[in-house]
């Protein structure tokens, strides 16, 4: 059972989080994250074989030398669109001094839309503590 925590701040850059766009809740044990979210003003294309950088609005600071930070892919996107995350990374001592931006790549031969607000890819949190986030 997990009886230790471990403080996760975030601090919210566009005031859509929260009010129009769902954010972070602690998931499970061992396993903690959220979707990250395309903080845009209006809908983005991304034709074939274009890459862009989707904000997410949010800076995340966590310190914790014994836990990793992995940014994924979304599977619907990646198998069924062919959209590649251009910064899938595992990071430790995850400290972000600027927002959180997300690269995107449409390897398909198709134009993708990306909505305000659509989810872009997963951060998950790999620990054993229980996550408690902290909004600054």
């Amino acid at each position: 059972m997990c009886t230790d925590s471990l403080k996760c701040r975030i601090r919210i850059l566009d005031s859509r989080i929260g009010t129009n766009f769902f954010f972070p809740e602690y998931l499970s044990n061992g396993l903690s994250g959220f979707f990250l979210r395309a903080c845009i003003k209006e809908k983005i294309y991304i034709f074939s074989e274009q890459t862009i950088l989707i904000s997410t609005g949010i800076l995340v600071n966590l310190f914790d030398k014994n836990v990793d930070i992995l940014i994924k892919p979304l599977h619907k996107i990646k198998e069924t669109y062919k959209i590649v995350i251009g910064n899938p990374f595992s990071i430790k001592n995850f400290f972000y001094n600027n927002e959180l931006k997300i690269s995107i790549w449409n390897c398909s031969k198709k134009i993708f839309c990306i909505h305000p607000g659509d989810q872009i890819a997963q951060l998950i949190i790999l620990t054993n503590k229980k996550i408690k986030f902290l909004y600054i």
